[in-house]
């Protein structure tokens, strides 16, 4: 019989104790079968059972048959099948109900022992199994009488019927025992996969009189007939070897992300809508600097072990998968956000432990972030996008561990605008103003800085501050940062090709600095435009690159390897200190425009430009000085020796023809135009 379910469900009762209430309904189905037991030894025919090779032969066949279930793959699992009830019902039909159920008890009882099941477990498996055979005895002896293998051609509708009630009495059982153990309804158990199980339990019980009739012709026909069983049994081994592979990762054997999103879709699916249930993401911090430097072989072995402390910490019902590459998931059913976060930290604290790799002794980091069921959403991809959310969160924090908060995410006007954006994005909304940047020692325009605009077809131009923070919580700020590089660059390349050289800048979101595929990207759009590398600067402000400082510095590492500028932007409002200024691998800072337009009013602001100005002197970068409004100003950084200004004074972000057009006047003019005032102020891109 099908018996997979109620091996999940013993493995339940296992985590958390047998309940009382299945403790009496072993008692109960023990009673009936003892006494179902002694009414067939009351009534038993005289028949020399013991002594008949067939039954031998019918015994060790069941044997084999409980010992050796033939597994079967379902749509994300997989079901046992147990073909020892067709020997023990053939048993049944040749021999009599006391050999049968006497046999059927005694197998069981010697393979659970010999797989050390729990004794609650084993003594049900046996009674159930005794009582299973009772009621197509009892029909079998009302309507055919005393057991004879001659009887067998003439009965067959009997049979069939003795057949059903035998399936009937297993299968209620066995359902019911299952629904008490994993606290289910019981009539919607009963009627789970019933079809699946009938057809299961047909194919077997339907071989039973096919057996008994072979064997009254020859014995020999007996062995013959387990030859198709043989094979179904290497068949189904070999395709639920398959189904495991595509369901879980081959490194770690943990459930792939196929399997665990239809893991996350069954919990939500189960749970009510007031049932809490956490999912969350944890990665792993700087594991590409392992990889990089140690090599992938040592890689995979540290995430083999980390998968295996994740298992081992996790709570008994939590299912631990694996997304892709170092990151991991976690389901937690019936968590609330507190326990959650509980369980997190203490997942993160099993991880702190050096790992033994090799020959290296590697301590591994993770963050980690928490989406729970039902205020942080009711379906899969609300919560996965959630918890990416709050992973992000704690990354950028260097908190470890962050639980999604409200205020985290756009609000109901914010989803309305992320999917705008979404759209807008793949319509071509957006749009790109470029801003002028001027050389200080010859007053040449050096280059300029790349803006992005939403045209919104019904809110009008929108500034980056208006769409960007969305971007960046909906998860569209790849798709936006894919848009600005891929524009700007084949805009560069209209450029050059006209005969206006210009290197152009692109500021980047927090997320880009930790996308491990940036610099692969900006190099084939550089190939593909056939623009060189040293015409592409990138812009990072100081508070992104120290949320998450090593992953910054490795991913501008890879992009300045490539000829890519990089300048820090909005220089002097962030939290980074000198030693970390000193590791990064900066070409350029700008000073914060909050510092140089007050700075010929304000001396303190006056001072901190004239140190900075000094400090990327002394550190051989670039200085550039944002929010130059005025011709005072621009003299004064003159004087102070400033590299490189930008501001309005030289002129406002306009569309690429326009400001193409201001920089070649420059050329015969030797100075910018004031511009109007633009619908959108100046304002960081993505």
């Amino acid at each position: 019989m099908p018996s997979a379910a109620i091996a999940a469900a013993a493995a339940v009762h296992d985590r958390r104790g047998v309940p009382a209430r299945y403790t009496r309904f072993t008692l109960a189905v023990t009673a009936a079968a003892v006494a179902a037991l002694a009414l067939a030894a009351t009534l038993a025919h005289t028949h020399p059972w013991a002594t008949d090779p067939l039954f031998w032969l019918l015994a060790a066949l069941c044997l084999a048959g409980e010992a050796l279930p033939i597994r079967l793959a379902r749509r994300t699992s997989f079901d046992e099948v147990t073909i020892s009830t067709a020997f023990a019902f053939a048993v049944l039909l040749a021999f009599g109900a006391l050999p049968a159920m006497a046999l059927y008890a005694l197998v069981t009882l010697t393979v659970d022992l010999a797989r050390r099941r729990e004794p609650t477990r084993i003594t049900f498996n046996a009674a159930q199994y005794t009582l299973t055979l009772a009621t197509p005895a009892l029909i079998c002896a009302l309507l055919i009488g005393a057991p004879d293998p001659d009887t067998i051609t003439g009965n067959v509708p009997t049979i069939v019927l003795a057949a059903a009630a035998l399936f009937a009495t297993n299968h209620i059982l066995a359902a019911t025992g299952s629904a008490i153990l994993t606290n289910h309804p019981t009539l919607p158990y009963i009627r789970s996969d019933l079809g699946f199980y009938t057809w299961t339990s047909g194919f077997q019980l339907a071989l039973a009189p096919v057996l008994i009739a072979s064997a009254h012709q020859d014995l020999l026909l007996l062995p013959l007939l387990t030859l198709p069983l043989i094979a179904i049994f290497l068949g189904g081994r070999a395709a639920v070897v398959n189904q495991h592979r595509a369901l879980h990762d081959d490194l770690t054997d943990l459930p792939n992300r196929r399997r665990l999103s239809e893991q996350l879709d069954d919990a939500l699916e189960q749970a009510a809508d007031a049932d809490p249930l956490a999912l969350v993401l944890v990665d792993l911090d700087d594991f590409k600097a392992i990889n990089d430097t140690l090599g992938h072989d040592l890689g995979d072995a540290l995430l083999h072990q980390v998968a295996a402390r994740l298992r081992a910490a996790a709570p008994a019902d939590a299912v631990v998968g694996r997304l892709g590459g170092d990151e991991f998931a976690m389901i937690v059913p019936g968590a609330d956000a507190v326990a959650a976060q509980a369980v997190t930290r203490r997942l993160l604290e099993r991880l702190e432990a050096p790992f033994d790799v090799s020959a290296f002794a590697l301590d591994v980091r993770a963050s980690a972030g928490v989406a729970v069921h039902p205020g942080h959403g009711t379906t899969r991809s609300s919560l996965l996008k959630c918890a990416d959310v709050a992973l992000y969160r704690a990354k950028e924090l260097g908190s470890h561990v962050e639980v999604y908060a409200d205020g985290a995410s756009p609000g109901a006007d914010g989803l309305v605008l992320a999917e705008d954006l979404r759209r807008g994005v793949q319509a071509g909304e957006l749009v790109l103003h470029y801003q002028p940047k001027l050389a200080l020692d010859d007053h040449r325009p050096d280059g300029v800085e790349a803006l992005v605009r939403w045209q919104h077809p019904e809110l009008g131009l929108l500034a980056p501050a208006a769409f960007i923070p969305v971007a960046e919580q909906s998860n569209l700020i790849k798709a936006v940062t894919d848009w600005v590089l891929e524009s700007v660059i084949a805009q560069c390349a209209s450029w050059r090709a006209s005969g206006l050289d210009l290197r152009v800048s692109v500021n980047l979101s927090s997320r880009s600095l930790l996308d491990r595929t940036l610099s692969a990207q900006v190099h084939a759009l550089l190939a593909r435009h056939d623009v060189p590398s040293s015409m592409l600067q990138v812009e990072v402000t100081e508070t992104r690159i120290v949320a998450d400082f090593t992953r910054a510095r490795r991913v501008l590492q890879e992009l300045q390897v490539l000829g890519v500028r990089i300048a820090i932007d909005d220089f002097g409002t962030g939290y980074s200190s000198l030693a970390q200024l000193q590791q990064l691998p900066a070409d350029e800072i700008k000073i914060d425009k909050s510092f140089v337009m007050h700075m010929e009013t304000n001396a303190n602001d006056a001072a901190i430009v004239r140190s900075t100005i000094g400090l990327g002197r002394n550190l051989a970068l670039d200085v550039t000085a944002e929010g130059v409004e005025d011709e005072e100003t621009l003299d004064r950084l003159v004087d102070l020796g400033c590299d490189y200004v930008q501001g309005f004074l030289l002129g406002r972000p306009a569309p690429a023809d326009e400001c193409a057009r201001d920089l070649r006047a420059h050329r015969a003019h030797r100075r910018f135009q004031r511009r109007p005032l633009a619908t959108a102020d100046q304002a960081p891109a993505a």
